[in-house]
């Protein structure tokens, strides 16, 4: 039987040390043992103990069953990662896990084998583990890390997720275990409030939330100029927003109207808008087709995407919602990803992000916005003060039952 020390174990070494311990959380309803974003990007990390402490299950009696299905198993007792997780008998070695948005994936990807290729042969350089925008990555369970050799040595991440978590920042960003990061923030982004008070995370770009639309299908109704104003019932069933009503899209829109306007304008956007709307759909939509004529996107989709039409973008009044692009780094790994460090919190990465549209916070770069454009951040009050999961889940709920509601 496998005693509780294993528990501390990565899950991609307890799986591959108890390859029974796979059909053993299957059984018991945890989804994210066979799910491959999550074997690629958090099994690395997150620990036997905390994936059951996650999903509520007795640690005592998961072992027993793993130990009664081991014994009952036939072939050989041990397996090797579906993904290799680096491990050695000299511990994991050097770790990033790497989380980008879409218009940074391709250019970064070359830009880090550019620097690797620089470096001398001998040089450290960490084994990367990069998500793919799916569930169950380390993004959505680092709030539930409760073991510094859980965290990655260091972590580039993007979106309101749970590494600026109330619960990941409690546990890790005091008593030494990050390193303190430079909070120099370009004077166009300085009023958004992005230096972070403990000094441990590093905010080196931003992806800002913007309005699109076609006046021609508005039918007289003036265009918007704010979030606020798609809360008018003028724009019910004119908004597209995409991704599913159980996801809203974008949380950082639901978590900005909820904590400004309250649930009731959450349920009221619900009410109001079109899921599962691609943006492309509002820049070309198909013949025939009733596409909505307002739409809710990342300016580099905006920017990016073919136009035809009278269409227009609109940097809201009050500032686009800021969705944050983050470095943070272990103290004891600093001085070996100094390089990789002073990649992203430097020129180069500030001009790939400013080409993507992506605002890059360091001073002296292109800022890229528009004459008299804003941002605004969510706010480190709100996330020293608050829990990410539990706003954006209330929000969720919120939005889907408003949202499924009328359709009944």
């Amino acid at each position: 039987m496998p005693d509780a020390s294993s528990l501390d174990l990565p899950v991609s070494r307890f799986l591959a040390d108890h390859p029974a311990s796979r059909t053993v959380l299957a059984e018991l309803g945890v989804a994210a043992s066979a799910d491959a974003e999550f074997m690629a990007s958090a099994a690395p990390f997150l620990s036997m103990g905390s994936l059951l402490t996650l999903n509520g299950l007795s640690a005592t009696l998961f072992l027993a069953a793993v130990d009664a299905a081991g014994r009952s198993a036939k072939g050989p007792g041990g397996m090797t990662p579906l993904f290799c997780d680096g491990w050695t008998p000299g511990g994991p070695g050097l770790r990033l896990f790497l989380s980008l948005p879409c218009p940074l994936k391709a250019p970064m990807g070359i830009a880090l084998e550019n620097l690797r290729d620089s470096l001398t042969p001998d040089a450290p350089w960490p084994r990367m583990f990069m998500d793919s925008c799916g569930k169950h990555t380390l993004n959505d369970l680092a709030a539930g890390l409760t073991r510094p050799e859980e965290v990655p040595d260091m972590v580039v991440s993007a979106g309101l997720n749970g590494f600026l978590s109330k619960s990941f920042r409690d546990r890790f960003a005091g008593g030494g275990l990050l390193a303190e990061l430079p909070q120099a923030m370009h004077p166009a982004l300085a009023a958004a409030g992005l230096a972070d008070p403990r000094r441990v995370c590093r905010i080196y770009a931003v992806n800002p939330l913007v309005l699109v639309a076609v006046p021609s299908r508005l039918n007289g109704l003036p265009v918007p100029r704010s979030f606020e104003d798609l809360l008018n019932p003028a724009y019910a069933g004119k908004i597209g927003l995409c991704g599913p009503p159980e996801t809203a899209g974008d949380s950082t829109l639901l978590l900005d109207i909820r904590l400004r306007h309250g649930l009731s304008a959450v349920a009221d956007l619900g009410r109001a808008m079109l899921c599962d709307t691609h943006p492309a759909q509002i820049f070309r939509p198909a013949p025939g087709a009733k596409a909505p004529p307002i739409g809710v996107m990342p300016a580099f989709f905006a920017n990016a995407a073919p136009r035809q039409g009278d269409v227009e973008i609109i940097w809201p009044d009050g500032g686009a919602l800021a969705s944050p692009l983050f470095v943070m780094v272990k103290e004891t790994a600093k001085a070996a990803l100094d390089p990789l460090l002073d990649f992203f919190l430097g020129k180069e990465t500030a001009a790939i992000a400013a080409g993507a549209a992506l605002p890059p916070t360091l001073p002296g770069a292109d800022a890229s916005l528009p004459p008299g454009a804003s941002v605004r951040f969510l706010g480190w009050d709100v996330l020293e003060s608050q829990d990410l999961g539990p706003l954006i889940a209330e929000s969720g709920a919120a939005f889907a039952k408003a949202y499924y509601s009328r359709e009944g």
